[in-house]
């Protein structure tokens, strides 16, 4: 990252590091503010170096657990606008030093007449898999961006995976699809990749037919500038490949070694997820029971972190298998969002188990994922919030 030398200047009275220093471990809401006292301090608080130094700061802090809705409510059944806009239910959440939640909840607004599923969080952006469109969004600018469609698929056809390459430090979003029409088992599906930059004229990249049958129920994770998905236990003739990896920036697929307890196991009962930037499965145990797996990448092997057994834990399990949002605090507690609940586990037990306020409403189930406020830009237009308590 680069770009300070133009910084320089913004004020002689002050030493610029000490500016830097200052403004880069504020919250975003004030910089954004900030951004528009003068010209140098945009110029600043835009700048990519600045950006990534903040980034850096903010995931020293808490992690965030961002939640949204799957379905979506035309406005005229929240509010008195005859607008055909629709809202987006929202909520970010926190757990404090005491074991307690505090709650952040919002509604995001917008013209599309589309329906939106989280795919998974990068760096403070979001993206979500339309029925049609394809659309990032960064709750703490309020800068989203819809993609151009690019080549036809039906979205339950579609695969998502969103990431940072770390060679350029570009955003990538990655899309397996299907273009045929048919629903015959021996059609493969296709790859291509939209690169998030300035340029609004930016389209999709085709990178071919991918080598490997990807699970349709398989939700991708990113870790360290790659993009993980299950391998279709079904249609994959290759039994021995259950993970398979693309590498942003070589924009290769390849798969990766699993822990053996996995090789016969459904898809349906693990989940793959980051932490201690790391690559994780989650494996559903009999009796309720979550075990987890990380992967260590120097030596390519496997290590069991966690197994975990909780009462409550029938009751956030779907049938489908876990899709949980993980995080761990500084002082080595790990938290487990589920759908009714927060688990926090530590020293081999669950030490608390928190109810979820508003998990599951009238909006409908929710997806959550662990998050991190960030200022990096989408390169595309603001939405309007409505806060909700």
């Amino acid at each position: 990252m680069c770009g300070t030398n133009r910084l320089r200047g913004i004020d002689h009275r002050v030493p610029h590091d000490l500016i830097v220093n200052i403004l880069e471990k504020l919250p975003i809401k004030s910089l954004v503010r900030f951004k528009y006292v003068s010209k140098q301090w945009f110029e600043l608080i835009t700048d990519t170096y600045f950006i990534y130094r903040h980034l850096l700061n903010q995931t020293k802090k808490h992690r965030l657990f961002f939640s949204v809705r799957f379905s979506l409510i035309p406005l005229p059944a929240l509010c008195s606008w005859n607008s055909p806009r629709r809202c987006l239910p929202m909520e970010s959440m926190v757990v404090n030093r005491d074991s307690t939640l505090s709650y952040s909840h919002t509604r995001m607004f917008y013209h599309f007449e589309d329906y939106y599923d989280m795919v998974n969080s990068c760096d403070g952006i979001l993206c979500f898999n339309g029925r049609g469109d394809i659309c990032v969004y960064n709750p703490a600018t309020k800068e989203y961006r819809c993609l151009p469609t690019g080549l036809y698929c039906r979205k339950d056809r579609r695969r998502l995976g969103f990431g940072r390459d770390l060679v350029t430090d570009r955003y990538k979003i990655v899309k397996l699809f299907n273009p045929s029409l048919s629903t015959a088992e021996e059609d493969v599906d296709s790859c291509a990749v939209f690169t998030l930059d300035p340029n609004p004229k930016a389209c999709w990249k085709t990178i071919g037919v991918v080598p490997y049958r990807i699970s349709a129920y398989s939700h991708s994770t990113y870790v360290n500038g790659a993009i993980y998905w299950f391998t279709d236990e079904i249609r994959h003739l290759n039994k021995s490949e259950v993970i398979i990896m693309f590498d942003l920036h070589t924009e290769k697929f390849e798969p990766i070694p699993h822990p053996n307890r996995c090789s016969d196991e459904r898809r349906s009962n693990m989940q793959l997820v980051t932490l201690r930037e790391c690559l994780c499965l989650v494996h559903q145990e009999p009796d309720y029971q979550l075990s987890i797996w990380m992967m260590q990448q120097q030596k390519i092997t496997w290590e069991k972190l966690y197994c975990i057994q909780h009462p409550d834990l029938q009751n956030d399990l779907r049938p489908g298998g876990p899709r949980f949002a993980f995080a761990e605090h500084k002082d080595g507690t790990l938290l487990v969002c589920t759908r009714f609940h927060v688990y926090l586990y530590k020293q081999n037990d669950v030490i608390r188990c928190v109810p979820r306020k508003y998990a599951e409403d009238r909006y409908g189930p929710c997806v959550t994922t662990s998050f991190t406020e960030s200022l990096v830009p989408v390169y595309g237009k603001t939405l309007r919030h409505q806060n909700t308590g």
